[in-house]
């Protein structure tokens, strides 16, 4: 072997001993070569030296996988022992068999994988194609050119020149002259990556550089686990330090940590000299986990370099220092040992002494653990340990390999650390990385168990296929909590020092290191939250959710959608958070422990999202389900103590986090606990007596006559609250109200930790974006007296009165099914009561609330239609006469009027009324409904009434199959008569069941569900693309919606169920610019029980405990109903009906036919309005600002052909446009605050007051206050018009007349500008002429003689000009201006 291996270069070091050789691949058909085929070979370290494992995932800091062996182990690099597909020769002794040889029992389960474990035979095809087309390994011939420059990478740090040990400051000069001199790319001086605190000039300790007596490339990469993804993959190599560097003490005060980073600015140098290194890599120096402890060498390739540019994503290689496992007394640095002292903080600091520094003093002894520390170090120094248990589980487990494979790229799109946010990218500070997980697969293989009968029931098989092992470790995952239960490879472990000490435990095989130290609560909740998730898509029992598990990952790792509320949270001066400024001996003590704090973490940064997430959680932990902290990237390996940007994302627990009342304990029965609540909410901590006789601690949030807005931003309210009492963290004013600036201040806790005056600022768009939900005349206060539940419960006595009048009625009245969007939280604001508007409201529109009424069943409704509508309108009348006679104060009207003036009518599908009308009046009789319009006294609120009839719909269905089954030669006729049976289905059908999913939706279970559709209704309307013939209807608005809300398909892909408006709204927005309507069923699931419902305690309860036994079930539709939506949805692409257009079916409509599609045009439209809406709420979080918001909101006009400005005195609807307050940033608040400006009342317009209407004995006592009253009648002079809106009957006609050759677009909910497009397929063309031509053509002249084949006939074009004469003339009276744009 010697004689093989003279000629060879080997991966390890010269100065390694070296050892037999054994491969180091996992899996057979995972080839994982480090070293060409032809001449080159692997060794590992001598027994006595280890190896490192770097833990890297492909998109995180992870630290490097196992490749090498130990003791009596040996690898084989000899490539050319392989076959040519290089894999691995079998080791079992196992021989070829002849083709008549009996199948093995292996043979047999592969053949039966795909029945057994996948749901269908796709699952397992896209997965295998997936490891396919991700999976890197070694010796391949697209990683040919990355094992040469590894080689080179190799050779390079092995050749340096030692360096003689010298001091710091020796050392600090000789770094300066040897970068200043040689050829370095920057060409300025290198600066030793020394952690904070940075040694002193003076400090007894001696810096020196001998060349690395181990290099070898480890990690996921050899042991082909390494995963592509859109970032590429990390390469580690490990550079272990020799021994002679270092003394018995140097794990004292980060005396390690120092002769650590000199040596990697030695590498760094050494590798910078490198003409061939420095023309293929940029060097830099990093931080791994944001630690300054950790300096890590990162190279990644330059463009244009042709070996390196084939790798799939790019690749980093990680070079990374470590030390042999004899090297420092590792029994020293168990979790419960201290090893920074306070005279390495400050000399004088009181109670520390040199004793201190030594181990066996007692003065150690009552200074704090350092876990974290020591477990920084110990990272560095068990390496071998990690790699030889994985080697040895990837021999165990020919699976093993291609697990850990989808493992990684499962966790790699859920993770948000390297992520952007707008111009900000979140740091990698996770602690639970792919390695973790691969550790945790390991112990579920190979680890110790405990006596827990739930985690015996992991125990996993090296049997099981790659699919069944990622599938239990997942399930496994989405139960266990770390901190709960401790888990340890081994049986003998001082478990109690670890539980002690950290948070969650995960003891690695030497026993000696928690793979866990440093994760947070926040990161662990998460990672359960996201397993339950996919334990439950990888079961589901109807759909294929593979893009949801493995590829999508538009929403879990977008951090503006991930969290229910997003605060971006800026620190000035990061030290005053550890060092505050306080005198006297408790200060000092205090300093000495926030900085032994901050020492433990190796960052000040990391210590500080530490804290805060802590304090977060244990102060929010009923309303909060995870409190998040991500520093950004340019602050977490930093090591100056200044300014830095945190963002702290919550999801919030829908339930508890709008409770108008938050209970605190008794303070008799837990004075302790009465004490901590007392600390977090100071003054607004009451002691107050319930109804069930108990005394407890409460903080009152509101009264209960808030609104759905104040709700939703109480948990926005208590983190400003907080953050300002104990960190003095200046939040906007649309958060920190007056109510809690009153008492936010006063007695502060002595152990609040301030970071200073002013120097903290908090900033959330959770409460911004609500403001565009709001109108000009409902907001501010009016807000609180307009309430959805008001609206409610006048339509429940309507309809308790109506049922009073039976015996006065022909028929028993059943039910009143309401139809209204405002009777199930849906509509843009609460519906608005007429009384409300006689005392000063506005009045010039009042939109009516629908509702149908169901009598008993009857034999004697007649047979001919126009009959049907007469006995309809008679029980009509008889009604609004029996309730007026019952309540003389209110006011009815029957009439015959077209059903729907509004929004919820906007998209006809087929020809529309008036056209039909227009061809066929005699039969059209029916196209209109009889309504009763019943204004309720007692609340002021309009209800529409119609009367369902089942006969009708018989009828209609026999007339047109008698029409068909005759040949009926008038097909406009049959067409009207189809369309008038849709109609009647979609009135007395489709609307009643479409209200019921979304009442339920929004009442039961997702309270914010209502606030997210006014949201998106709003921001569709303000881009003129709801309600029209050509935009999206209301009823598709709320689906949309429901598909996040609902879990329908893989629409929702966030970690949790949204719980407020903004996460639901940005949610919203993301699914519209990103759904491919085209290729992926849209579908929503009404029946799904969401797992994380808050309100079902019992149900709660009883999944966990299925889950515990292994049933994974997700409940909702059924597999037969969802595929019926799939074949429905198959069939409609077979015969091309399915376009790229917003399509949505639910269970009860599984052709998506009850509101239409929207048309492509339109869908392209949204999607880009969505995507630039999220860039716009992207760049507001990232620079903390609502600069950009109004953006999200206005629409650009210039896109449009033309552009028709309406007179703003005959637009009734113009106050339902949002507040101005909602379109003033900061900025311009700030400015109008300190000019003593301030806008109109309430955001609305100086409206003119039409003081003619108003009495005269109240015209002169109003005419002071007229600034102050919003006094708007009806602009026709007619108070109390119902449902009369000009600009939307305008509208209306336009697409009637001219719908064939324009697109028009309008604001329904009061917009002054109706914009249009001109359709291609009609304007600008020339046609021959004919009588049939259906708009204003003007002749055009040839330029050419027509010649004898084509048509004699005149050419004709579309007449622009005319036909915008006559559209002004169309719109006399409403139009102002009509301005083309273009022609």
């Amino acid at each position: 072997m010697a004689a093989k291996s003279a000629g060879k270069k080997d991966w390890t070091s010269k100065q390694g001993t070296p050892t037999a050789k054994k491969s180091v691949a996992s899996h057979k058909q995972q080839p994982n070569r480090l070293a060409d085929q032809s001449d080159h070979e692997m060794e590992s370290s001598s027994e006595d030296e280890e190896m490192y494992d770097s833990h890297e995932d492909d998109n995180e800091d992870e630290e490097a996988g196992d490749v090498s062996d130990g003791d009596d182990e040996e690898m084989d690099a000899d490539i050319n022992n392989n076959n040519s597909n290089g894999a691995l020769e079998k080791t079992s002794g196992q021989h070829k068999r002849g083709l008549d040889a009996k199948a093995t029992n292996a043979e047999i389960m592969a053949l039966n994988e795909t029945t057994l474990l996948f749901k269908s035979n796709l699952f397992k095809l896209q997965e295998d194609e997936l490891l396919a087309e991700t999976c890197v390994g070694a010796g391949s011939k697209a990683t040919r050119g990355l094992d040469a420059a590894l080689r080179q990478i190799r050779d390079a740090l092995g050749s340096q020149d030692p360096v003689d040990e010298m001091g710091v400051r020796a050392a600090t000069k000789y770094i300066h002259r040897i970068s200043g001199s040689s050829k370095l790319a920057t060409g300025e001086k290198l600066q030793i990556p020394f952690p904070d605190p940075p040694p002193s000039d003076d400090m007894l300790i001696k810096l020196g550089f001998q060349p690395p007596t181990v290099i070898n490339v480890v990690g996921s990469y050899p042991l082909g686990m390494a995963v592509a993804s859109r970032t590429g993959f990390n390469v580690d190599m490990v550079v272990q330090m020799p021994s002679a560097l270092f003394q018995d003490r140097d794990h004292l005060n980060y005396r390690y940590f120092y002769k650590r980073a000199f040596y990697v600015a030695v590498l760094f140098i050494g590798l910078k000299q490198s003409a061939a290194l420095r023309d293929a890599f940029d060097i830099n120096i990093e931080c791994m986990h944001g630690d300054q402890r950790l300096p890590i060498i990162a190279m990644r390739p330059l463009k244009g370099v042709k070996s390196l540019d084939s790798l799939p994503g790019g690749v980093v290689v990680r070079i990374l220092p470590s030390i042999a496992h004899d090297t420092l007394p590792l029994k020293r640095l168990a979790p419960d040992r201290n090893h920074v002292r306070p005279s390495h903080i400050d000399p004088a600091a009181a109670g520390a002494t040199e004793s201190g520094d030594d181990p066996s003093s007692s003065g150690s002894s009552s200074l704090p653990p350092t876990p974290l520390y020591n477990s920084a170090l110990l990272g560095d120094a068990l390496f071998l340990t990690h790699m030889k248990y994985l080697f040895e589980t990837a021999e165990m487990c020919p699976e093993f390999a291609r697990a850990a494979s989808l493992l990684r790229i499962w966790h790699g799109q859920r993770s948000v650390g390297g992520t952007q946010v707008g111009s900000h990218s979140l740091a990698r500070t996770q602690r639970v990385t792919g390695f973790v997980l691969t550790m945790v697969l390991a112990w579920l293989l190979r680890g110790t168990m405990s006596g827990e009968v739930t985690e015996r029931r992991f125990r996993l098989s090296p049997t099981m296929s790659a699919h069944q092992l990622f599938k239990s470790t997942v399930e496994f995952l989405a139960l266990h909590d770390f901190e709960d239960i401790p888990v340890a490879f081994g049986s003998a472990v001082d478990m109690a020092a670890f539980a002690s000490n950290f948070g969650a435990v995960f003891v690695d095989p030497s026993g000696s290191l928690n793979l866990l130290a440093g994760a947070q609560e926040w990161e662990l909740a998460e990672l359960r939250m996201a397993a339950r998730q996919t334990a439950l898509d990888i079961n589901h029992h109807a759909e294929n959710r593979f893009d949801r598990i493995f590829l999508d990952s538009r929403l879990t790792r977008l951090a503006v959608s991930r969290y229910d509320h997003v605060f971006r949270l800026e620190v000035d001066d990061i030290s005053r958070f550890l060092a505050p400024s306080t005198g006297g001996g408790d200060g000092s003590a205090t300093c000495v422990a926030r900085r032994l704090a901050e020492l433990d973490h190796g960052n000040a940064v990391t210590a500080v999202q530490s804290r805060i997430a802590s304090f977060l959680s244990s102060a929010l932990e009923r309303q909060a389900r995870i409190v998040a902290v991500h520093p950004c990237v340019s602050d977490a390996g930093s090591t100056k103590r200044e300014s830095c940007v945190f963002f702290v994302g919550i999801i919030a627990s829908e339930d508890a986090s709008s409770r108008l009342v938050d209970l605190g304990p008794n303070p008799d029965a837990e004075p302790q606990m009465a004490a901590r609540f007392r600390a977090y909410w100071g003054e607004r901590a009451e002691l107050r007596r319930f109804r069930d006789a108990s005394i407890r601690l409460a903080v009152v949030w509101g009264a209960n006559g808030m609104s759905t807005e104040s709700r939703s931003l109480i948990l926005p309210r208590m983190v400003a609250y907080l953050l300002r009492r104990h960190f003095s963290i200046r939040a906007t004013p649309e958060v920190m109200i007056a109510e809690d600036l009153l008492v936010v201040d006063k007695a502060r806790p002595k152990a609040a930790q301030a970071f200073g005056d002013c120097v903290g600022r908090l900033f959330t768009l959770s409460a911004r974006v609500i403001d565009f939900a709001q109108s000009m005349d409902i907001c501010g206060p009016a807000a609180d007296e307009i309430t959805f539940e008001r609206a409610i419960g006048a339509f429940d006595q309507l309809q308790r009165d109506i049922k009073d009048m039976e015996d006065k009625l022909p028929l028993r009245v059943l039910a009143l099914h309401p139809v209204s969007p405002g009777l199930r939280y849906a509509s843009l604001t609460p519906p608005k009561p007429l009384a409300l508007s006689r005392n000063g409201g506005d009045d010039s529109y009042i939109e009516p609330l629908h509702a149908i009424i169901e009598f008993a069943g009857s034999t004697k409704w007649p047979d001919d239609i126009a009959a049907l509508h007469k006995v309809k309108a008679a029980f009509l009348l008889r009604i609004g006469e029996c309730y007026a006679a019952a309540h003389p104060d209110s006011q009815v009207d029957v009439g015959n009027r077209f059903f729907g003036y509004g929004a919820a009518d906007g998209l006809t599908t087929g020809i529309s009324a008036t056209r039909m009308a227009s061809r066929d009046a005699d039969d059209m009789d029916y196209e209109r409904d009889n309504v009763l319009d019943i204004r309720h006294a007692a609340s002021g609120y309009t209800f529409r009434l119609s009367i369902l009839c089942d006969h009708e719909g018989e009828l209609l269905t026999r007339k047109v199959r008698e029409l068909r089954l005759a040949g009926n030669p008038s097909p406009a006729t049959t067409l009207a008569l189809e369309h008038a049976h849709r109609r009647w289905l979609r009135t007395n059908r489709w609307r009643p069941t479409h209200h019921r999913h979304i009442m339920d939706m929004c009442q039961r279970h997702h309270p914010s569900a209502s606030l997210t559709i006014r949201l998106l209704k709003r921001w569709l309307s303000r881009h003129m693309l709801l309600g029209q013939t050509v935009g999206v209807p209301e009823e598709l608005a709320e689906l949309v919606v429901a598909c996040v809300f609902a879990g329908s398909s893989s629409a929702n892909n966030a970690l949790a169920t949204p719980a407020s408006a903004y996460a639901g709204f940005v949610q919203s927005l993301q699914l519209l610019s990103q759904w491919r309507w085209k290729e992926d069923l849209c579908a929503v699931d009404f029946g799904a029980n969401i797992y994380d419902d808050d309100g079902d305690e019992e149900g709660e309860s009883s999944r966990l405990k299925n889950q515990a036994m292994g049933v994974w079930r997700s409940e909702g539709m059924s597999a037969e109903k969802f595929g019926l939506l799939q074949k429905e949805f198959d069939e409609a692409q077979r015969k091309n009906k399915v376009t790229n257009a917003v399509r949505i079916a639910t269970e009860d409509d599984p052709a998506a036919q009850w509101w239409g599609t929207v048309p492509p045009v339109l869908t392209r439209r949204i999607r880009d309005l969505a995507t630039a809406s999220l860039e716009c709420v992207a760049r507001c979080v990232s620079a903390g600002t609502d600069s950009w918001l109004p953006q999200v909101f206005a629409t650009p006009l210039g896109d449009y052909d033309f552009v028709i400005r309406l007179d703003q005195d005959v637009v009734c609807r113009k106050y339902e446009q949002p507040p101005k307050s909602a379109f003033e940033t900061m900025e311009e608040a700030t400015s109008s605050a300190s000019t003593g400006t301030s806008g109109s009342v309430a955001g609305g317009d100086s409206a003119e007051v039409f003081k003619n209407l108003l009495p005269t004995a109240q015209a002169q006592s109003q005419s002071q206050t007229l600034a102050h009253v919003k006094q708007r009648a009806n602009p026709f002079n007619q108070p109390g018009m119902v449902g009369f809106d000009p600009a939307s009957m305008f509208v209306r006609d336009l697409v009637d007349v001219y719908g064939d050759s324009v697109f028009v677009f309008h604001d329904v909910y009061g917009g002054s500008v109706v914009a249009g497009l001109w359709n291609p397929a009609v304007v600008g063309k020339d046609v021959p002429f004919s009588a049939g031509l259906h708009a204003s053509m003007a002749p055009v002249k040839r330029e050419t003689p027509a010649s004898s084949s084509s048509s004699s006939r005149p050419l004709v074009r579309y007449n622009v000009q005319d036909v915008v004469n006559e559209m002004i003339r169309l719109g006399d009276g409403l139009v102002a201006d009509f301005a083309i744009q273009r022609a």
